[in-house]
């Protein structure tokens, strides 16, 4: 167990090397700091840090570096963080305009949690292979454009807006509408463009005059909602870390990007365990070793999740990302359940988050 004083010398240093990349020393604890101590007794204590595990010198300095169970502590230490009002502010405009699908709210959340932290970030979805088509639903919103509602078993739902040509016919889109509900409802959606091409096909062309046109934009749909559940933003934010200069650590960072089946393989497993930090070997890039990466769940639907992450070197600002990540995938959860049927709505909600 530390003292009062172990702890307050060894958080400075982990901020300090957090804020700067370079090895911490006693003198700029002192000045910096301020820290009511000797310069002796601060060495002394770092000794101490040092032999307890939670620091490590470098070859080039006398000065000291957190080490990677050093950071964990740090992490199971950190207090609770609001953020300011301006960056809240600058969240909820994603979540007031919802000018896009639900998906691109992910997207842009995504790419917010980028540019707020200048790291990596990543986004994944819930798996299509594992729900199926519930229902599809049509709703005019001017000449020409429509907006689909594509709601799936798990209580996902997908908005889509199809602008269509001034000839096609709100009474044809209906009887397209019809004959998918008809032949698809319990497809799996990483199956419904198969099945649209070889049993929708031929029922919409003796039917409905414009079905190619109509057919065409739910091909697109379904096979953007069924592809590849990952996103990044921000991949080359990693490019300007001081501890990737080394060509060998870029090359397996950049062929960890590629491998988008790596990171399907690290959804967190709950969504009440909160925010998730994995420090070094624990994290997906686990063979470059300065990697960490903070997760959070949400819900998209009753049974079905996804989650949203953010990916730096073990010198990140923890309390800044932890308060981020788990603020942002909370609005995100909050818009997929406003989204769902009242059914489904008020059966997935669950109580508060913790960390």
């Amino acid at each position: 167990m530390l003292t009062a004083r172990q702890l307050l010398i060894f958080k400075c240093i982990v901020d300090e090397f957090i804020e700067t990349a370079e090895p911490v020393g006693s003198k700029t604890l002192m000045t910096k700091y301020q820290l009511p101590y000797s310069s002796a007794t601060i060495r002394n204590e770092m000794s101490f840090l040092e032999d307890y595990g939670y620091l490590e010198k470098t070859h080039t300095s006398s000065g000291r570096i957190p080490s990677k169970e050093g950071y964990r502590f740090y992490v199971h230490n950190l207090g609770k963080v609001d953020l300011d009002e301006t960056t809240k502010n600058q969240v909820a405009t994603i979540f007031n305009k919802r000018r896009g699908n639900l998906t691109d709210i992910v997207h842009e959340s995504c790419n917010m949690l980028s540019e707020l932290t200048h790291l990596t970030s990543v986004a994944l979805g819930n798996s299509a292979s594992d729900d199926t088509l519930q229902r599809i639903t049509v709703v005019p919103l001017e000449y020409g454009k429509v907006t689909a509602i594509i709601i799936t078993s798990q209580g996902h739902v997908e908005n889509k807006i199809f602008q269509f040509s001034s000839d096609v016919e709100m009474e044809d889109l209906m009887s397209c509408v019809n004959v998918m509900n008809d032949l698809l409802v319990g497809t799996p959606i990483n199956q419904v463009a198969f099945h649209l091409e070889r049993d929708v096909r031929p029922v919409l062309s003796t039917s409905v005059r414009q079905h190619e046109e109509l057919l065409n934009a739910f091909l697109e749909a379904f096979v953007k909602f069924a592809s590849s559940n990952v996103y990044f933003s921000g991949k080359e934010n990693m490019l300007y870390q001081p501890e990737y200069n080394d060509v060998d650590k870029l090359r397996k960072i950049v062929s960890a990007f590629e491998n988008s089946q790596a990171w399907k393989t690290f959804q967190p497993l709950s969504i009440e365990d909160g925010v998730q930090v994995k420090i070094g070997v624990d994290s997906p890039i686990d063979e470059i070793g300065d990697v960490s990466v903070i997760s959070a769940s949400f819900k998209t639907g009753e049974t079905s999740k996804g989650s949203i992450s953010v990916i730096g070197p073990t010198r990140m600002p923890y309390e800044k990302v932890v308060a981020l990540v788990e603020y942002i995938s909370a609005h995100i959860e909050k818009a997929f359940l406003d989204e769902l049927p009242n059914d489904i709505g008020n059966r997935g909600e669950h109580g508060g988050r913790k960390r």
